[in-house]
């Protein structure tokens, strides 16, 4: 692929798109990225039981120009498989999902199965986590400032909370505004994160900078 080239997967490769976007694509709503890395870019269109009419909504188009279509797709280029992410026109931002897969699915059953054997931390890569709200948001104005993590705590239940660094002070009993995604999901868009994924219930740690070394929070915050 060229050095040009952002996204992940190869230019050519099948996009499933909303007929609607093709004339509208101001209408972008939402995009899912599959467990096997492939695209479906919609309007809000959903898939149906009648596959005649799924026809009509949805078209077969090549990666690129899809690209070329929503340019902000470039900001989704390191979008891990499985997960998808809501548009804000707004703001100018996509924010991330975890979509929930079906438990009554035979397929979808073996696919999180796999996910959990290959999981090497404690609990389950689809454990359900909270992230402060800047965490969740991918900005596509070329000057926005990159995302990090610069807290994390187990609570005592076991339940993860990962804060970025636009909350002022987060060891200071400041409140976070949250949303959740599922923590395997939260180990690939963060892998600085990862060697902190055996923490104990209770254990808390911070950093100073994106680029700084993890300290644990002992008892007072020092």
């Amino acid at each position: 692929m060229s050095q040009d080239w952002p996204m992940g997967q190869e230019p050519h490769a099948a996009v499933l798109v909303a007929q609607g976007l093709i004339e509208h694509p101001e209408n972008l709503d939402h995009v899912l990225l599959d467990d096997e890395e492939g695209w479906f870019v919609s309007d809000g269109s959903e898939f149906g039981d009648d596959p005649e009419l799924d026809g009509e909504q949805f078209a077969t188009v090549c990666l690129h120009d899809v690209v070329e279509l929503l340019p902000q797709l470039r900001a989704l280029a390191k979008l891990p498989a499985g997960m998808g992410a809501n548009w804000d026109a707004d703001s100018a931002s996509w924010v991330l999902i975890s979509p929930l897969v079906p438990s009554d699915d035979e397929e979808a059953r073996a696919y999180r199965e796999a996910r959990d054997a290959a999981w090497p931390h404690a609990g389950s890569p689809m454990d359900e986590v909270n992230l402060s709200l800047g965490l969740m948001e991918i900005a596509t104005a070329a000057d926005a400032p990159a995302r990090s993590v610069r807290y994390v705590s187990r609570e005592e239940d076991g339940t993860w909370m990962f804060v970025g660094f636009e909350v002022p002070d987060p060891d200071e009993q400041t409140e976070v505004e949250v949303d959740t995604l599922e923590l395997g999901h939260v180990a690939e868009l963060y892998p600085d994160v990862v060697e902190l994924l055996d923490a104990e219930p209770g254990e808390v740690f911070f950093r100073e900078a994106p680029d700084a070394e993890w300290l644990q929070v002992i008892d007072d915050g020092e």
